[in-house]
């Protein structure tokens, strides 16, 4: 089984490299490039599963008590630990984002639909604008 400093290394790296794509999936979504960003969360994906491993190879290691008594481990975790707060800073910042991207189109297709057909546009159950091209196509004299 591997060393726990080892395993702490690793950890860091993982998290180093999320940090990154989680910094690079930010410029995406202010860049608004989703074939980018669909790269980036396949990544993200991949790193993601790759932390929960390591950090289950750590929960099982026979010596993870060093983890919370050891002084050369306990600065690693503090280490990681730190970086993990910011990806996760950083990833409710790129959630945010995506609610506003999200709202800004939803403003936009209604635009776009209250332009394409001022004279049949309507309102659904949930107070969204729609276009019913429909309307009145079906009636017979």
């Amino acid at each position: 089984m591997a060393e726990l400093s080892t395993l702490l290394s690793h950890q860091h790296g993982i998290l180093t490299s999320l940090k990154s794509l989680i910094s690079a999936e930010k410029q995406a979504l202010q860049d608004q490039n989703a074939d980018k960003l669909l790269k980036l969360a396949q990544e993200k994906q991949q790193c993601l599963i790759a932390l929960q491993t390591n950090d289950q190879s750590m929960a099982n290691h026979p010596e993870h008590t060093r983890l919370t008594s050891d002084p050369e481990l306990i600065e690693k975790v503090t280490l990681s630990k730190s970086l993990l707060a910011e990806c996760k800073e950083i990833n409710q910042q790129n959630s945010s984002l995506i609610e506003l991207n999200i709202a800004s189109l939803n403003r936009f297709s209604q635009a776009l639909q209250a332009s394409r057909n001022a004279s049949s546009l309507t309102y659904n159950d949930k107070g969204k604008t729609s276009t019913i091209s429909t309307l009145g196509n079906d009636f017979k004299a």
